[in-house]
């Protein structure tokens, strides 16, 4: 998914964006979901697993599936990013030093892209597959959908 996808929405789904969609089985993913709760500056990133029944809700609307979609997908704005575009969109939600991250936008997408597949393939091998579990801290728990 090079370009954002753009689609209409239910109004529960609309109003809860923006939405980090995240592979549930991947260590890597994880970890990146504990990163983003911990350095949102405004706290207004909702998370829910590609595998979840929001996640293949917005899956089916962007006409994949599972297998199909990306490891990481960013729903802002009515618009559905994928590969480095989603993980660019999602450093302007960050705290300082790591909104600065958003510098590598100035890198062509096939680079970026290329680069974000390569880890994408490999993550499993290199971090190891495990369900999500959730943060047992309670002040993120309104900020997970089914």
């Amino acid at each position: 998914m090079r370009n954002p996808q753009i689609f209409c929405l239910s109004d529960d789904l609309a109003n809860m964006q923006p939405i980090v969609l995240f592979d549930g089985e991947c260590a890597l993913c994880s970890r990146a979901v504990r990163f983003l709760l911990r350095h949102n500056h405004s706290g207004n990133l909702r998370f829910t697993s590609i595998q979840s029944e929001f996640g293949s809700v917005i899956v089916k609307l962007a006409g994949k599936t599972y297998e199909q979609s990306d490891t990481l997908l960013f729903l802002q704005d009515n618009m559905l990013y994928g590969h480095s575009a989603a993980a660019l969109k999602l450093t302007a939600h960050l705290r300082f030093p790591w909104c600065l991250l958003r510098i590598f936008i100035l890198v062509p997408p096939i680079v970026r892209d290329a680069f974000y597949r390569f880890i994408a393939k490999n993550r499993y091998n290199w971090f190891g597959r495990k369900s999500f579990c959730r943060t047992d801290e309670t002040r993120y728990k309104e900020r997970f959908l089914g």
